[in-house]
């Protein structure tokens, strides 16, 4: 049954695998910190991007991002494939008559593998269905009680938190699970997977092109581990915050819940804290049961309310949604548990199982999308690069847009020309400008962030075209509109509006480009930059009197993000200037 449960789930993922660049959060990075053997954002993702480097070099065809995006529906299937495993094995601890374990473990298997969190990482380069493999896995080993299972267990967990550190949160598994007869042979093995770590100050002294944070002495790879230029324990370097009040912590908790019954539907949440309840009860699942349950606890709630996001704010959930994996795989014990409480008080059990399954199916929402047609990412850095003249710098773009144009540099070979101006503002960053476009900067020494930023505009952008993605980057220098990009005006030149005009009538814009008609905040992201472009070009014909042209791009740009509230104010305005013209 595990074979054929990872069958039909990696065969659903790929119906729906994206085929290029996905436009999800940190995809483009990893795609191309595994196409060049990389140092990827912090914390490097060691394991990841090697694991990630073979699977393209073995995998026979396909572009690279599309390889790597097949990597997590393998992920994503062999998760559920050992998911099934782990349950059964909880089936046993609660003695479940062997047809109702089978019922109960492929029923909760296809919960976990059909929930939105799992579908939607399964189906870009993320390496969280590795992290959610790492942990089943983990789970599997240490449901061995001895001492090899729990060495195992501890390899797997070293190596995993150069997957992603949440993984620390299995820690109250492992105390569960210790016997002092095991003496110290887990640590050993837990340090010998942490030498996996080694990768990151090995591969940063040859200098990689994707080199985050240059981790090839000690002090910049302790930074790039524990994420000290990148937040530290904050998903989001502003937006997070570590300061609560009583409403704040409910409200972060309410939200979890919510979020929770999304992913598994109410009868799954039900169903599960009963199998808590009865987990913790019983003294043969007593240990077992507290161990998972702190750490679901650490890795759920207690996370989200350590993430303390704002709950306003659209990129709250996208920000929080890939945490909900291993979460996930930490509450399908309890359902399994819950499912055998419920159908073990039946003088038919089996009929009581089945009618449980369908409650668990009908209480959730089933509702997928397919992302096989999806190129809003890969399109968008085209667009850009076509906007861009020779050697042009685009000065600190965001992530999507630093991430997109990076593998198409990297992978395709693409306008190696254009400078992708990040991280300026850090020693490794300035030293990686001093590396590689020697030309940008003065040959003097310079002292602090300040004096850098200075000779930017006063040297620099006099040696180099300078574009960025969003006006606001420019301020207070002028700056105009050119398609998707706003060129400073640091160099002497009229604006010209015909050629903004022609760049966006230029654009390949390939699928729906309407921000209401795409749930996932990345598309929709994507495409307010096309609105944003619309409004702004909209902006200098009413700087320039013509009111006419100023309308038209206002209402092309509500039509793309019809909440946009800068164009629907200028419309207004554009409007009433209109019959004062006639």
């Amino acid at each position: 049954m595990s074979l054929v449960l990872f069958l039909l789930s990696f065969t659903f993922y790929l119906s729906g695998l994206s085929g290029t660049i996905p436009p999800y959060r940190d995809s483009g990075d990893l795609i191309a910190s595994i196409h060049t053997l990389g140092i990827a954002h912090p914390p490097g993702y060691a394991l990841y991007v090697l694991i990630g480097k073979l699977f393209v070099l073995l995998m026979p065809f396909g572009n690279i991002p599309y390889r790597v995006n097949v990597l997590s529906a393998l992920f994503a299937a062999a998760t559920a494939a050992l998911l099934f495993r782990l349950l059964l094995v909880a089936s046993r601890r609660c003695l479940m008559p062997q047809k109702e374990a089978a019922l109960g473990a492929t029923a909760v298997t296809l919960l976990f593998a059909s929930s939105p969190a799992v579908i939607s990482l399964a189906r870009v380069a993320e390496m969280y269905t590795l992290t959610a493999w790492l942990a089943v896995m983990i789970l599997l080993c240490l449901s061995v009680e001895d001492t090899r299972g729990m060495s195992m267990a501890a390899l797997f967990l070293g190596l995993g938190l150069s997957v992603h550190p949440t993984l620390i949160f299995l820690l109250p598994v492992f105390v569960a699970a210790y016997h002092r007869s095991y003496k110290y042979t887990p640590a050993v093995y837990f340090l010998m997977g942490l030498t996996i770590f080694l990768y990151l100050p090995i591969r940063a002294s040859q200098h990689p092109p994707v080199n985050w944070g240059d981790p090839s002495h000690w002090r910049n790879f302790w930074r790039v581990v524990t994420r000290a230029d990148y937040g530290g324990l904050k998903l989001h370097p502003e937006q997070s915050s570590f300061l609560w009040t009583a409403a704040s912590a409910t409200a972060q908790i309410k939200d979890f819940v919510m979020t929770s019954a999304h992913e598994w539907g109410w009868a799954g949440l039900l169903v599960g804290a009963f199998g808590a309840f009865i987990g913790t009860k019983e003294a043969s699942l007593r240990r077992w049961s507290i161990g998972l349950l702190v750490s679901w606890i650490l890795s759920g709630p207690a996370f989200f309310l350590l993430s303390n996001l704002p709950l306003s704010e659209p990129t709250t959930p996208a920000i929080l949604q890939p945490y909900l994996l291993l979460a996930g795989v930490l509450w399908a014990p309890f359902v399994m548990f819950g499912f055998y409480a419920i159908s073990s008080r039946s003088s038919r059990p089996l009929v009581l199982s089945l009618a449980t399954v369908v409650f668990l199916v009908a209480s959730r929402s089933w509702a997928w999308t397919s992302e096989r047609n999806d190129f809003y990412a890969y399109d968008y850095a085209r667009n850009l690069l076509r906007s861009l003249p020779r050697n042009a710098v685009l000065y600190e773009p965001d992530d999507p847009t630093h991430f997109s144009i990076q593998v198409l540099q990297l992978v395709e070979n693409r306008r190696r020309d254009i400078v992708l101006l990040n991280f300026f503002k850090t020693r490794w960053g300035y030293e990686q400008i001093r590396r590689s476009w020697p030309d940008l900067l003065p040959p003097i020494p310079i002292d602090n962030g300040q004096e850098l930023l200075r000779l930017l505009w006063t040297y620099s952008a006099r040696k180099r075209p300078f574009y960025a993605e969003l006006p606001q980057k420019f301020t207070p220098v002028p700056y105009r509109a050119e398609g998707l990009v706003y060129a400073a005006q640091e160099r002497s030149g009229a604006p010209s509006r015909e050629h903004a005009e022609t760049l966006l009538a230029l654009y390949v814009q390939r699928g729906d480009f309407v921000t209401a008609h795409h749930p996932d905040y990345f598309t929709s992201h994507l495409i307010s930059y096309y609105a944003a472009a619309q409004n702004n070009l909209g902006i200098e014909y009413a700087n320039a009197g013509d009111w006419r042209r100023a309308i038209m791009h206002y209402e092309a740009a509500l039509q793309m993000e019809p909440g946009q509230p800068a164009a629907r104010q200028n419309l207004t305005f554009a409007l009433q200037k209109m019959p004062k013209l006639l």
